[in-house]
């Protein structure tokens, strides 16, 4: 992995370039930012200079035995800390034994680097075990975390790492960069401005199942209705799975609920769910700007709950609660 092929996070390469230039390499940092802007690519991209062994100025060569070798998978002095398949969360075992590894000395490249992905993934005791490598890693090491949460890490791991704050990708790069993969560009122009900026998020877009789910959380939003509470508690025992999918489900609200604002304020014209213009209009009307604005910012925060420890199907119980109770009736 290049600098080079990192398209969209400029301001970030330009940073970490002129840090690797003045040898001011941070020891650790919290990459943060939403899934599938560049963040792990980018610390491949940082990891490849530093064990480059024919260095182009500020970019890795790509094509020495160390960049090969990172390529692959494969480079013995780069480890990788996630949670196992059964698993997760990072466990306290897992770090300890990533210490005893960091301890040694590099194989080859002249320091070992690590990334920690989810790093909000850590438990506590894994968190706390981490401290004081975070404050001085052995041997010159690396370390980098990465998160898409990172208020969700503990205070004193976020200040022992520089932090990195990338930013959502836009829609004209996401579409490149979907075309660069080998969709069509309608195809890319139609799922680009769907992706939230992420293109992780954009891989995984199907046209009609995405449409589908898309227009039944519509429709539960529309069916929630205080004088059948039942209903809501039915609603939300079918669309609530586990943290994952529940928080991809309200990443679909979010989006329906920030076009429900802009159809109340600015019109259809920046909306993204373009295929449910009307539905969206008619069930906005029905709402104070406000109050839009409002259910938004709860979508917004329920969204990091679940991502936390609350239980998903509570969460979205609540929520369907609220956005009843603030229906203009």
């Amino acid at each position: 992995m290049k600098f080079s092929t990192i398209l969209g996070q400029e301001r970030v390469i330009d940073a970490l370039q002129r840090s690797v230039a003045a040898q001011r390499v941070a020891h650790a940092y919290l990459f943060d930012g939403p899934a599938g802007c560049g963040r792990r690519a980018t610390a491949l991209a940082l990891i490849g200079r530093l064990f480059c062994t024919s260095p182009l100025d500020d970019d890795a060569c790509g094509s020495c035995p160390s960049c090969r070798k990172l390529a692959a998978g494969n480079h013995p002095d780069l480890h990788l800390l996630e949670p196992l398949p059964d698993k997760r969360d990072i466990s306290i075992d897992q770090v300890r034994e990533l210490q005893q590894v960091l301890s040694l000395r590099p194989f080859e490249a002249s320091r070992k680097a690590c990334l920690i992905d989810p790093a909000e993934r850590m438990t506590a005791g894994a968190a706390n075990a981490l401290l004081k490598t975070l404050e001085e890693p052995p041997g010159h090491a690396v370390l980098i975390l990465i998160s898409q949460q990172s208020d969700l890490l503990l205070s004193t791991v976020r200040s022992r790492c520089q932090q990195v704050r990338f930013s959502p990708l836009d829609e004209g790069t996401l579409a490149l960069l979907l075309e660069r993969q080998g969709m069509t560009p309608e195809q890319a122009a139609g799922l680009a401005p769907l992706a939230q900026g992420s293109l992780e998020r954009a891989r995984e877009l199907d046209g009609e199942e995405d449409s589908r789910q898309r227009r039944e959380l519509l429709q539960m939003l529309a069916a929630a209705d205080l004088s059948r509470i039942a209903t809501i508690f039915d609603a939300a025992e079918e669309q609530a799975g586990n943290r994952d999918e529940t928080t991809a489900r309200f990443d679909l609200l979010i989006s329906l609920l920030r076009d429900m604002v802009l159809l109340r304020s600015a019109g259809p014209g920046d909306i993204l769910n373009r295929q449910l213009c009307e539905e969206l209009a008619a069930e906005a009307i029905r709402f104070a700007p406000a109050r839009l604005m409002e259910l938004l910012e709860l979508a917004l925060d329920t969204r990091r709950a679940v991502q936390g420890n609350i239980n998903a199907k509570l969460a979205l119980e609540r929520f369907l609660l609220r956005y009843a109770g603030l229906r203009i009736h």
